[in-house]
């Protein structure tokens, strides 16, 4: 009997699906191979491509970064590329680094928007620049370091990870500089490490809570943060950086930060051994809108004093994994102002009055809306109280309940590296929220 036209058609169809994952799974590994030998070219940054922007009067200079809220507010400017100021203060590395710094972090929360639209670049979106090394550049950095976007930003790239199950990665910017001697200090070299955010198929990497063994730390992040960890040890060898006098100031925006979490506190534990890259008061962390990364007990203790996780209430990524489940931070928590905050009305406005000096997009979300994000953990946590209650098809529909109400577009907005920017940009100090550390007993 003759197969009829649907069934030919689709015995086709699974042939050709068939005959493009069979070449996927050779052409990509061979293409990745290809380039480690430096058999197969990639996009890679030259002299030509970096324009150092102007430096203005007051010390500060313009970043110009990709944002996810001009990128999905029309087609006229497919790269998102925006900017703001930026200042970095040589003498804010002077200061013990377990003592928060206002402008230290607000220059952090630029860097991240910077460091995750490098991928931009290396995916050749049309307009894009290759930010990192143009930001970096202006503020004296040398030796900028972007190469491992290179197998991680085009959709080849993503395919590849899909393939070859290595998604428990991130992309990552290191640069170095040396901070000049001074009456009371040598010189030191600081260097800086940005950590990219979710990207692509990296997001399958979010989900993997951890291993068969019970490690204490999220593994998809674990693993990421194991790479950048040997790189930067390389790097840092590569310049002859001196660990007496090296400072490093690391930072990231959601998984990114996340990971620069981890990254931050192995370094602390590495400060008082053989292994030290930088004394613990010379390692500045500050991470943005981090999802929890580690279940580790001692996530509070004094020892990691010098990460600073600064959250937007409402925003979800912040809240998960969810802390009943023992999700957490290493370090100190910095909130922002929420909806339930003294003068909120004021904050709100200023910080989109920042917004949109950036983008030029108003970002305005109801106080309800807001309200409903900001209460997300709490909602959930009742539906879904444990990982292995997640870890079935009744506690996936749960959580898709805890959903239920939120307004996916204030839940974008609220997680932007935009909206960071522009309250760090418009909040003072003193009316932000610090969860500090425990002491050491």
């Amino acid at each position: 009997m003759r197969a009829s036209p649907v069934r030919r058609f689709a015995f086709v169809l699974s042939a050709a699906l068939a005959c493009f994952l069979a070449v996927g799974l050779f052409v990509v590994p061979a293409r990745y191979v290809g380039v480690r030998m430096g058999m197969v070219p990639t996009t890679q940054v030259t002299s030509a491509d970096v324009q150092i922007p102007t430096q203005h009067a007051d010390g500060s200079v313009t970043a110009e970064y990709c944002s996810e809220a001009v990128t999905t507010n029309g087609l006229e400017n497919l790269s998102g590329r925006t900017s703001t100021a930026i200042s970095l203060d040589n003498a804010w590395f002077s200061h013990d680094s377990r003592i928060y710094q206002h402008d230290l972090a607000t220059a952090c929360a630029v860097l991240a928007a910077v460091c995750n639209s490098e991928s931009q670049y290396y995916s050749n979106v049309q307009g894009s620049l290759p930010y990192a090394e143009q930001t970096l550049g202006a503020l004296g950095f040398d030796d900028v370091r972007t190469e491992s976007y290179a197998l991680r930003s085009s959709l080849l790239d993503e395919l590849g990870a899909l393939l070859s199950g290595t998604h428990d990665v991130a992309a990552y910017t290191f640069a170095s500089k040396t901070i000049p001697r001074t009456a009371s200090a040598p010189s030191t070299t600081l260097v800086f490490v940005g950590i990219r955010g979710s990207y692509g198929v990296e997001w399958l990497s979010n989900f993997n809570l951890s291993d068969a063994e019970g490690a204490a730390d999220h593994q998809g992040f674990r693993a990421a943060e194991d790479e950048i960890q040997r790189a930067l040890t390389q790097y840092a060898n590569t310049i002859g950086a001196d660990p007496q006098h090296t400072r490093i100031l690391i930072t990231g925006h959601s998984r990114g930060g996340a990971i620069a979490n981890l990254l931050a506190a192995r370094l602390d534990n590495l400060s008082d051994t053989d292994n030290q890259m930088a004394p613990a008061s010379g390692i500045y962390a500050y991470t943005f809108a981090a999802p929890g990364a580690t279940r580790a007990a001692d996530q509070h203790n004094a020892t990691y004093g010098n990460i600073f996780n600064i959250v937007n209430e409402s925003d979800i990524i912040p809240q998960l994994p969810l802390s009943i489940w023992g999700y957490g931070k290493y370090g100190t928590t910095v909130t922002l102002p929420s909806v339930s905050s003294n003068g909120f009305d004021g904050h709100y406005d200023a910080m989109c009055e920042a917004f949109q000096q950036n983008t030029g997009i108003a970002p305005r979300i109801s106080e309800d809306a807001l309200a409903t994000l900001d209460a997300f953990g709490e909602r959930a946590a009742r539906e879904v109280p444990s990982t292995e209650a997640f870890a079935n098809p009744l506690g996936i529909f749960s959580f898709a309940r805890a959903l239920f109400g939120v307004d996916l577009s204030a839940a974008l907005i609220s997680h932007y590296p935009d909206t960071y920017i522009a309250w760090m940009q418009s909040v003072p100090a003193g009316h932000l929220s610090f969860d500090a550390p425990a002491q050491a007993a």
